[in-house]
This record gives structure tokens, C-alpha cells and sequence, in this order.
């Protein structure tokens, strides 16, 4: 019978090696997933990814448990690691920056009942309108601030602002739905 992620970081605290690596064998594909679609450097990814499990390990007091927000949690840290590790590396603002579709992070692995919520996700942000769309891929795939984005895509800063709590309040009211 597999532990339950809450199960997971009690062991954790308790400095359970074992669990680390049951944690880190569940999540690691779809962490790894979500870094390489930030960072787009497969040895950048693979080193966010170890840094996450570390973080986990190391200060495993941080969460606060409730095994039905456990998943979002990780991945949270996962996207914040990738974004600093983009904010510091100075080659970013060569590299050109999408928010087409297909670039979207595809994450694999996952159970059945969590792919259908990335899905419905994926589904959300295809159908919010397309300005809205590329400020939150801006934002969150591509860890630009609001005045990068506004520069990026050569608006007005208030404009942004409200394309983007308009997205944002889309998506909550999909991921509240489910």
C-alpha cells in the first residue's frame, strides 16, 4: 500500500531517507517536467529538480500538511527554483520568448485523476483570450515581472496588470469548479 504524501513528509521530519526517495520517485518526473518547460536547459532541470527534493529534505518543517494540496505545493517550489535560476542567468533576455500553445509544459506521469486536472487546466488557458493567455505565460512559464511582460509585449504596465488578474481570477474559478 503506497504511503500518502502527508504519511511522506511525517517520515521526512522524522529524517527517513526512504521516504525522500518513495517522495522523490512519485514526483520527480512531473517536477522535472515543469523545470526543463521554465528553464529549457535539460542539465539546468535536472539540477532545479535536485535542488527541490533537497529543499524538501533539509527544511521539511515548511509545509504545512494537507495531502490534497501537496502536489501544487511541490510543483510551486519546483516553478520558484527554475525562475530564480532564470533571473540569474544573464543569457535569458537572448533567448526569444514564446507563448504559443505548444509550449506549454506537457507533465507526464502522474495518476489518471491528476492528468484529467492538468488537462482541464491546459484547456483553461486555451480558452482564456490571447492576451490574457500571454501574460500568464509570460509571468508564470517565463518568470518575467509584470514590467518585463509590459515591455515584452510593448503595453502599458496598468494593462498588464489587469490582463492579468483578469486571467488569474479565470483560472481560480476553474480550479475551484473542480
Amino acid at each position: 500500500m503506497a504511503s500518502t504524501d502527508l504519511a511522506l513528509m511525517t517520515r521526512i521530519r522524522q529524517r527517513d531517507s526512504a521516504a525522500l526517495s518513495e517522495l522523490y520517485d512519485r514526483y520527480s518526473t512531473r517536477v522535472y517536467s515543469l523545470c526543463m518547460a521554465i528553464l529549457r536547459n535539460e542539465h539546468a532541470a535536472q539540477e532545479a529538480t535536485q535542488d527541490v527534493f533537497i529543499k524538501i529534505w533539509t527544511h521539511p518543517e515548511r509545509y504545512q500538511f494537507d495531502d490534497n494540496r501537496f502536489c501544487a505545493w511541490l510543483l510551486m517550489i519546483a516553478r520558484h527554483r527554475s525562475i530564480d535560476q532564470l533571473r540569474r542567468d544573464k543569457h535569458r533576455l537572448n533567448d526569444q520568448i514564446s507563448i504559443d500553445d505548444e509550449h506549454f509544459p506537457e507533465l507526464r506521469d502522474v495518476a489518471s485523476e491528476q492528468q484529467a486536472r492538468w488537462r482541464d487546466m491546459q484547456h483553461v488557458l486555451t480558452s482564456l483570450p490571447p492576451e490574457q493567455r500571454a501574460v500568464i505565460v509570460l509571468a508564470y512559464y517565463h518568470g518575467l515581472s509584470q514590467s518585463e511582460i509590459a515591455a515584452h509585449l510593448n503595453s502599458p504596465l496598468g494593462t498588464v496588470k489587469t490582463r492579468l488578474r483578469l486571467a488569474m481570477e479565470k483560472l481560480r474559478v476553474a480550479v475551484v469548479r473542480d
